[in-house]
């Protein structure tokens, strides 16, 4: 267990993911995303590798894979109960609850991934409304409508 109110254990969506310890109140901070600034594009990610990093703006990324950084274990969920936001007094991104999250909970975010990302990430979520893909929700729609007239028909 953390001071951060989180743990991070074996999760039935991917990997590990990062577990309340104790309740959170919708609004409230969890855990910062922590880890270096980078000014330059990453290199390319080895497939089957998990990978950590947040574009925080135009030309400027996170990498979060650093040990001291408990928020990189929070898995992707099309129905998520924290959002990352970013504080840009600090230049620091948090997940923050976005409704009551009770010890135990799995916290998850939506990982807002484009259409050509979530092509080569599905999602595990579990979630009743979940499209097989991560991908940000204003994107879910047109996806759902494209996978339906995309089928095979016989």
């Amino acid at each position: 267990m953390s001071a951060t109110g989180t743990e991070s254990k074996p999760s039935p969506i991917s990997g590990l993911g990062l577990f309340a310890t104790r309740a959170f109140a919708a609004g409230e901070r969890i855990t910062a995303y922590r880890g270096a600034l980078l000014k330059t594009p990453p290199a390319v990610c080895t497939p089957g590798q998990p990978t950590y990093l947040l574009e925080i703006s135009p030309g400027l990324w996170l990498d979060g894979s650093t040990p001291e950084n408990p928020a990189r274990h929070a898995n992707h969920s099309c129905l998520p109960n924290s959002e990352l936001i970013l504080d840009t007094a600090a230049g620091q991104p948090w997940l923050v609850a976005f409704r009551a999250i009770v010890a135990n909970e799995e916290i998850t975010f939506d990982y807002g991934f484009s259409l050509a990302e979530s092509l080569f990430h599905p999602c595990k979520c579990g979630a009743k409304d979940c499209v097989g893909r991560i991908i940000a929700a204003p994107l879910r729609p047109a996806l759902r409508r494209h996978l339906r007239f995309s089928r095979r028909r016989d």
